[in-house]
């Protein structure tokens, strides 16, 4: 399929945990219109065709008549895996970049490269100049400087709004503690047992 090396992907997805919204560049020189910055929504995505397709793979994965315990063990870690390969599979769709399904006719699509960078810890963390130079490093050669300036202002937006999710969600678990909604107990301090 795709390789996964970030300093040379045709594509790059930007992907923030907490939001609905990702960013797209796709880099291909080929591409109609050049390379570009595109903003895309996980509910384009995840459509019911997605989850079909989901669905079957599942249903061949624990359906398997060899399958031994401890295969059925690492079954969440096979389900992770076909998710993740359907969600490349759809976003690359939705980017228009055909790729055939039998593996010996994919032709140039298979050459094409997929990275991903995951907005979350010290990546959330970059402000604007390190940010920028970052994005310079990776897409120098592959964008436009006013494209790669249209994705830095993209970046930092959807980056503010995934900080801002999180301490929602560090809130909201704190207010859940507090009217017991968060489950039957919680461990604030745990004694060492001396």
């Amino acid at each position: 399929m795709f390789d996964s090396d970030r300093s040379t992907a045709d594509v790059t997805l930007c992907i923030f945990p907490h939001l609905k919204e990702f960013i797209a560049i796709d880099a291909r020189e080929d591409r109609p219109g050049g390379p570009a910055v595109l903003r895309l929504s996980i509910s384009n995505i995840l459509g019911e065709d997605f989850y079909s397709q989901i669905e079957r793979d599942f249903s061949k994965m624990i359906r398997r008549q060899d399958i031994g315990f401890l295969e059925l063990m690492g079954i969440p870690q096979q389900v992770e895996a076909v998710i993740r390969a359907n969600s490349i599979k759809r976003i690359i769709a939705e980017l228009g970049v055909n790729m055939p399904e039998s593996g010996h006719d994919r032709g140039n699509a298979a050459d094409g490269t997929v990275g991903v960078l995951f907005f979350a810890g010290p990546l959330l963390a970059l402000e604007g100049p390190l940010l920028r130079e970052a994005m310079q490093e990776l897409f120098d050669n592959k964008l436009a400087p006013h494209t790669r300036e249209q994705l830095i202002d993209q970046l930092l937006e959807l980056m503010e709004q995934e900080r801002k999710s999180i301490a929602d969600t560090s809130r909201q678990d704190i207010a859940n503690l507090i009217s017991g909604k968060g489950g039957p107990y919680v461990t604030l301090w745990e004694s060492g047992g001396n």
